[in-house]
């Protein structure tokens, strides 16, 4: 009997160890998919958005979202409450504005917005020049270095899951918050697809472990043949 219970707290032990990464393995896995998008010039995919917005959590949004380095933007949603309209960034004569096409009851409008103005941003947490896997793996490495740098990242392996029908790694980070400069500090859930070593799902939490935002990507197709022709404001499906 005793044996028996020496064995399994030994593998509970295991186990527990095996669960519980470094923050420099995790850094190791973060250059892994940095080199990974590095590989990756356009994309398309199903985008995932849910944020909390002025204390309340809002509704999920799916997207159909097109992206093409180095940063050209197509966005058309697909469910929830703003089911219908349409986004596209880089747009006007000088590259720098933000069309959204909203579908209103005497029919579809076209607005050509600043990206980071008070239209733009109503409702959102980020502007759309936030949007994509590469702004994610930015927001992953400024937090995780913050957090080195005050010694206090926390890292948690959490082994294989199944994130959109796909094999991935979720890892759990912790970094403390700095309230000499303002740094609100995060925890976090970054899910990495196994075959494209992508952050494919991310829920980003507080300090008071309530969930402020979540972004997700199903369908990802790497590199499907996208050209200009996507990105242009004439293109006969988007209709601006």
């Amino acid at each position: 009997m005793l044996g028996s219970t020496l064995a399994l707290v030994a593998m509970l032990l295991g186990h527990f160890a095996a669960s519980v990464g470094s923050p420099a393995d995790f850094m190791r896995v973060l250059d892994e998919m940095e080199r990974a998008y590095a590989r990756v010039d356009q994309y398309t995919a199903t985008f995932l958005m849910q944020e909390r917005i002025d204390g309340d959590l809002e509704t999920p949004q799916l997207i159909a979202l097109k992206f093409k380095k180095p940063f050209r933007v197509y966005m058309h949603w697909i469910e929830g409450p703003n089911k219908g309209r349409q986004a596209l960034y880089p747009a006007g004569a000088r590259g720098d504005k933000l069309l959204v096409r909203v579908p209103i009851f005497v029919g579809p409008i076209t607005l050509t917005l600043h990206p980071q103005g008070s239209l733009a941003m109503k409702g959102r947490r980020h502007p759309i020049t936030d949007i994509g896997i590469g702004r994610l793996l930015d927001l992953i490495r400024e937090n995780a270095r913050h957090g080195l740098g005050k010694g206090k990242l926390r890292v948690e392996d959490r082994g294989e899951h199944l994130v959109f029908d796909r094999p991935a790694h979720r890892y759990w980070l912790d970094s403390p918050a700095d309230l000499s400069t303002g740094y609100a500090g995060m925890s976090a859930i970054i899910d990495v697809d196994r075959e494209h070593r992508l952050p494919i799902y991310a829920e980003i939490f507080d300090r008071e472990n309530q969930l402020i935002e979540r972004y997700g990507y199903r369908n990802l197709q790497l590199n499907p043949g996208l050209t200009d022709a996507d990105f242009d404001p004439k293109h006969p499906d988007y209709g601006f």
